[in-house]
């Protein structure tokens, strides 16, 4: 999907992002040198297995790594040329919810299970509007209408929906205040088939109406395909494969990637079963000396094992870590 509000103005820039997590005396080293941009009415998708990073990423982003157990972050996040690793708590809360926000993985711990829904999306615009209760309860109803929820339901509270209308009130808080760039952190995961597409139908609706940036957090190759502009493909917390969604579907070069696409069904093709990734992920509190994918990859040498790689520019936007694409370059 292509999305006919993209321009060039850059909203969003991430340079060598890193984050440590202290684990039982421990360092684990959750995201190491992330960068990528995001510009105005882009969607990025961040696909990757279980524990890549991916969630760190997002949270890094938002600025609301758990101070309890972030043990170091470096790098620069820049959104609207304005460094957010750098701003104060309350510069922050004016941001989060107003310019940048997220909707959550699971819904059910997202939301205030002591608070009506019309309570939750009005605190946002409360907040950032500045409109007195009454104003903020009619513009609640009015957003809690344009996720499809009834104005009748706006005095309920979360345990008397279900989940697939859970996640919509999420998506409403999220959007209430008409955020530049929307965080969706596998939104779909805990949703059956059906109410995932209504899900992403209602988040790509949402983003051609209001022109909102989004990066796409999922396993999903397909609603990539349906929803994302742009592909980064994370693997033991660095982007190993980043492109435009064209370039990486069309061409995927790195072997995770690869591995990733053959894992898929195609309805195309008869063949008695699929093709694994074999191995596990290194263990993130240590990482190895060379490639992270060495140790899986069918393809791997000795210098894969001893030199780790960069990414390396394939053409276009595309870009790829792979030690055998250096040395094709």
């Amino acid at each position: 999907m292509k999305n006919e509000t993209t321009n060039n103005e850059l909203l969003l820039s991430v340079q060598d992002l890193e984050v440590d997590y202290s684990s039982g005396g421990s360092t684990v080293c959750a995201v190491n040198g992330v960068s990528f941009d995001l510009h105005q009415g882009e969607s990025l998708g961040l696909v990757g297995e279980t524990g890549a990073g991916k969630t760190t990423i997002a949270k890094s982003i938002m600025q609301i790594l758990p101070d309890h157990a972030t043990k170091r972050v470096a790098g620069e996040i820049f959104f609207k040329n304005q460094d957010l690793m750098q701003m104060k708590e309350k510069e922050l809360q004016n941001i989060r919810g107003s310019q940048i926000s997220m909707v959550f993985q699971d819904p059910m711990t997202a939301l205030n299970p002591v608070m009506t829904v019309g309570e939750q999306i009005a605190e946002g615009i409360r907040h950032h509007q500045h409109l007195d209760k009454a104003h903020a309860k009619q513009a609640a109803i009015k957003m809690l209408e344009t996720v499809g929820i009834s104005r009748d339901r706006i005095d309920e509270y979360p345990h008397q929906f279900s989940g697939g209308m859970k996640q919509r009130v999420v998506i409403a808080i999220a959007l209430a205040c008409n955020p530049e760039l929307l965080i969706a952190d596998e939104p779909t995961t805990a949703l059956d088939v059906t109410i995932q597409a209504q899900v992403l139908d209602l988040i790509k609706e949402l983003r051609r109406q209001k022109g909102t940036s989004l990066i796409l957090i999922t396993h999903d190759l397909g609603v990539v395909a349906d929803t994302c502009d742009k592909v980064a493909v994370v693997y033991a917390g660095e982007i190993v494969e980043i492109g435009s969604l064209e370039e990486v579907f069309d061409h995927p070069s790195h072997p995770y990637t690869k591995g990733l696409f053959g894992a898929i069904p195609d309805m195309y093709k008869d063949v008695a079963r699929l093709s694994p990734i074999d191995g596990l992920p290194p263990n993130p509190t240590e990482l190895p000396e060379g490639c992270y994918f060495a140790d899986r990859c069918p393809h791997a040498t000795e210098e894969c094992r001893a030199r780790h790689c960069q990414l390396e520019h394939i053409t276009g936007t595309h870009y790829v870590r792979c030690l055998k694409t250096e040395q094709e370059g």
